[in-house]
């Protein structure tokens, strides 16, 4: 697991496939790095953590990533940039595998008090009837988040009570035994992460 935290510390960079993969997301500080989406292979032995999550589709927990491969994004729906696009990103990304191939694809808010079950029921059509929107609380989330090194800052709010969310902008890949199989780099091109998905999943 300490391989693990190394690279997926926020504002670290490291060299994967030639490409150097940036796991802070600032968002509205400046645009994201350019160049092709990038995947690290990790591998993890062990399951993920238990968790606890109000799910758009119902309770989610850890039984809820075994049996399938799951993409697993944290974000928020006030997101201006990049959780948007991710999400889109997947959803073209799905367009072009066969049924049997799909992923389940996880959206974990890291905005619990705006996300409400409501509207990440409303956000999540937008891009795929699939797609999945949880939300739980930071004490029910926070192994789930730490295992897989997931950061996430709430900035103050403003005068009209809008605030900012700085999380960590990449994909990860869940294994059918729940474990934590790969980690996806932004920026997040279409076909190479279904390229990569589907040389991982075979």
């Amino acid at each position: 697991m300490d391989r693990i935290r190394r690279l997926l510390i926020p504002g670290v960079a490291l060299a994967s496939a030639g490409a150097i993969v940036l796991w802070r997301h600032w968002p509205m500080r400046g645009a994201p790095p350019a160049g092709p989406s990038s995947v690290t292979v990790l591998d993890d032995r062990q399951t993920v953590p238990e968790f606890k999550a109000e799910g758009t589709q119902g309770a989610l927990t850890r039984a809820s990533l075994l049996g399938h491969w799951t993409m697993l994004f944290f974000g928020y729906t006030h997101c201006p940039d990049v959780c948007p696009t991710t999400l889109a990103t997947m959803a073209e990304v799905v367009r072009g595998l066969d049924a049997a191939r799909r992923p389940q694809v996880l959206f974990v808010s890291v905005d619990p008090e705006r996300d409400t079950a409501a509207l990440l029921a409303a956000y999540m059509p937008k891009f795929d009837s699939a797609f999945i929107g949880a939300r739980g609380r930071d004490e029910d989330l926070a192994a789930l988040r730490a295992h897989l090194g997931v950061m996430v800052e709430r900035r103050p709010a403003d005068a009209n009570g809008q605030y900012g969310v700085d999380h960590t902008a990449a994909m990860f890949l869940i294994d059918p035994k729940a474990r934590l199989k790969a980690a996806f780099g932004w920026p997040h091109d279409p076909a190479r992460v279904r390229a990569d998905y589907l040389r991982l999943t075979r």
